[in-house]
């Protein structure tokens, strides 16, 4: 709305001037909130999880498909590329990025690569005879923490 109202104003004139701060403040006032949205995120997968693993997508060809105005309203690439990993860093979490390639149709167990249809569910190997949830499957193999078993006994 102030930035239809602003097309009306004669450039450079005080009232432009302050619609422009005004317009201002409020992009800041977005961008404030969605950055404190992104840290409440990663700190609460930081909880929930000791080791994340993000597939590494090309975010600027994804801005420019089906779901442009979404994945840049919601600024998904700063928060995987640059927000997560540094609440990762700082919690001593472990923090991967994953080659999106081929993630689903990989088995898991003996590394056979066997296409599938988006509507099949299940992982059913026809190499090594491996079933699995195709979600389950397609995750990437835990890799153990740093620290180590920190058990008393």
């Amino acid at each position: 709305m102030l930035q239809r109202r602003l097309k009306y104003k004669n450039k450079g004139s005080s009232n432009w001037s302050k619609l422009q701060n005004r317009i201002a403040r409020l992009h800041e006032k977005i961008t404030n909130t969605r950055r404190d949205w992104h840290f409440k995120v990663a700190h609460q997968l930081c909880d929930l999880a000791d080791n994340i693993f993000v597939e590494d997508i090309n975010f600027k060809s994804w801005s420019k498909g089906i779901v442009r105005k979404q994945s840049l309203d919601s600024g998904i690439g700063q928060f995987i590329n640059e927000i997560l990993p540094y609440v990762c860093w700082k919690r001593g979490k472990y923090y991967a990025k994953v080659d999106k390639n081929y993630t689903s149709q990989e088995c898991p167990l003996c590394g056979h690569i066997q296409k599938k249809k988006l509507s099949d569910r299940e992982h059913n190997c026809s190499n090594c005879g491996y079933q699995l949830n195709r979600d389950v499957a397609a995750a990437p193999t835990p890799i153990p923490s740093r620290e180590g078993s920190k058990r008393g006994g």
